[in-house]
């Protein structure tokens, strides 16, 4: 294993594995930018791009704004939204999510029937309803996650390992660009991608079909999924491709527990570990949840690997 990877996992593991607030998330983009530059960089910038909510999402570009290959990872962590625990080894992603919504409706009509009631008793109970509603979406969405190790660290780590290699051909460097993205935890979802992805297609337009790869959660997890939006070309080019260096693949067209960045490009795809479940619907193990603390940066290595060997052909 590289040397410089598993110093760069050492240091976020133990230094930046919360990435949800301001402060945090300060420390770690002062952190890669200093690492990528260490790595041989010397276009390394955090850009900054209004979303569809009117925040900043402030996204880590290393290389040329204008590559024709992005390689990127979403950097923000996620609150201590534990619903995603139903992604069980029983239900798997589809059933899981499937039984999630089941259940938030039959909560959502508890909460109405007691609103109800609370009305007809007076304003007293409605204030308190209201109250236990807020902190618990408070819980759900604000109170960080303490351990996030491969939701997304391994997608990070797994960017950075991607760029060291490329390092070995200097005409690949100058066609590619590493993108780390924020708020892809904050609903509805992908706003540092949208964002960057909007001003990359106002800005250089013959580079909007250009070809992502998005690495998200990969380091735990014995099937590869490669996941579109929608199918095309290159989301079979890639899933042949990695197959073919060993990996075992199964391709994902969206979906409410497989959705990524990627999805914020034209031709985007993204690499997901995962592991299957006894209904046999895959799942990505413990995220969202204070038991994500498995990144194995073996596995991150062979994938990024595989990645950096698709990219260097000839014909992409």
């Amino acid at each position: 294993m590289s040397d410089k990877l598993k110093l760069f996992a050492e240091s976020l593991f133990t230094n930046h594995e919360t990435r949800m607030y301001r402060k945090e998330k300060d420390a770690f983009l002062d952190c890669c930018e200093k690492e990528f530059s260490k790595l041989g960089y010397s276009e390394v910038i955090v850009k900054e791009d209004r979303n569809l909510l009117g925040m900043t999402s402030r996204n880590l570009v290393v290389g040329p704004l204008d590559a024709d290959i992005l390689i990127t990872a979403h950097y923000d962590t996620p609150g201590r939204n534990g619903f995603m625990m139903i992604l069980t080894p029983i239900f798997g992603g589809l059933w899981g999510s499937l039984l999630g919504v089941a259940l938030l409706i039959v909560a959502l009509s508890f909460f109405q029937q007691y609103l109800d009631v609370a009305i007809n008793s007076g304003a007293f109970w409605v204030t308190y309803l209201r109250i236990g509603f807020f902190l618990l979406l408070a819980a759900f969405f604000f109170m960080k996650n303490k351990h996030n190790r491969n939701d997304n660290t391994s997608g990070v780590l797994g960017v950075y390992k991607i760029a060291e290699l490329v390092l070995q051909s200097p005409e690949l460097k100058a066609r590619c660009a590493f993108v780390l993205f924020d708020h892809e935890e904050v609903l509805p979802g992908f706003l540092g991608s949208r964002a960057f992805a909007k001003w990359r297609k106002k800005t250089y337009p013959d580079k909007a079909e250009g070809a992502v790869i998005n690495l998200d959660c990969i380091g735990l997890g014995d099937i590869l999924a490669v996941v579109t939006k929608k199918k095309h070309e290159r989301f079979h080019e890639v899933a042949e491709f990695i197959q073919g260096e060993g990996f075992e693949v199964v391709k994902v067209r969206g979906g409410i527990a497989g959705d990524s960045d990627h999805s914020s490009f034209p031709n985007g795809v993204s690499l997901m570990c995962k592991k299957n479940s006894l209904l046999r619907s895959t799942y990505i193990p413990k995220i969202h949840t204070g038991r994500d603390m498995v990144c194995n940066l073996e596995q991150v290595e062979k994938l990024c690997k595989a990645v950096f060997k698709y990219i260097g052909r000839d014909s992409l």
